[in-house]
């Protein structure tokens, strides 16, 4: 039960499929991606130990997100440095484009993860449900957003309704994610994670992204962005 929660939060971890909620718009335009977009792949790299600035290490992680003519997701793949696939998502919208739920295999082809959908007036991702294969739940999520469309609260709960993590977040006024706050169910800060941003495209895209935990850089991402016509 410990792998699929880790699964389940893992769900969120990936900034190329992750919503920023913001209300009846695609998934483009909740994460904050300009132009007409048909593919983005981020390439994660370890970093160099000790080093004074974040410098690219290794590979450790691709991941590639297709995108409909309607903007929205349709399917993320993740590989390994060697190029095995690791995990595979699958999208499903309803009639009026809302994300009703994504399924996530394993790398040979097994159902890991279904994570279904609530939606606010307004049109904000506010809850979720995450059900191993089996279809029992483990895991929900609650979610608040500011007035913008920026999730600032992101709340996760076990099997047995308690509160057990709990994120904040805060956001630059191009919409980018630049902290996490993790707090226990104690709310004692557990982590606290920052992003810095670079390198944007003429469509004005972040192609750079490195990320620190407790200010210590722990990963780069690098993004390359396929366009449509």
């Amino acid at each position: 039960m410990g792998s699929i929660i880790k699964t389940g939060l893992a769900l969120v971890a990936f900034t190329a499929c992750t919503l920023a909620g913001m209300a009846q718009k695609n998934d483009l335009t909740r994460q904050k991606l300009k132009g007409t977009i048909k593919t983005v792949t981020e390439l994660e790299y370890a970093v160099v130990a000790g080093a004074k600035e974040p410098v690219k290490d290794t590979l450790k992680v691709k991941g590639v997100c297709k995108y409909n003519a309607d903007g929205n997701r349709t399917e993320y793949v993740t590989y390994s440095a060697a190029g095995a696939v690791l995990s595979r998502s699958v999208f499903s919208y309803n009639d009026s484009g809302m994300l009703v739920n994504v399924k996530r295999y394993r790398g040979d082809g097994g159902l890991n993860v279904t994570t279904t959908y609530k939606y606010d007036k307004a049109g904000n991702e506010t809850e979720e449900s995450n059900t191993d294969p089996s279809g029992t739940e483990f895991m929900t999520g609650k979610s608040r957003y500011d007035l913008k469309g920026n999730r600032i609260v992101y709340d996760r709960y076990n099997q047995f309704g308690h509160l057990f993590l709990k994120s904040n977040f805060k956001f630059d006024k191009k919409g980018n994610e630049i902290e996490e706050r993790e707090f226990d169910s104690h709310q004692s800060l557990q982590f606290r994670t920052t992003f810095e941003y670079d390198n944007y495209d003429k469509k004005g895209n972040w192609l750079w992204r490195v990320t620190y935990k407790n200010d210590m850089p722990r990963t780069i991402v690098e993004r390359e962005i396929g366009y449509g016509q």
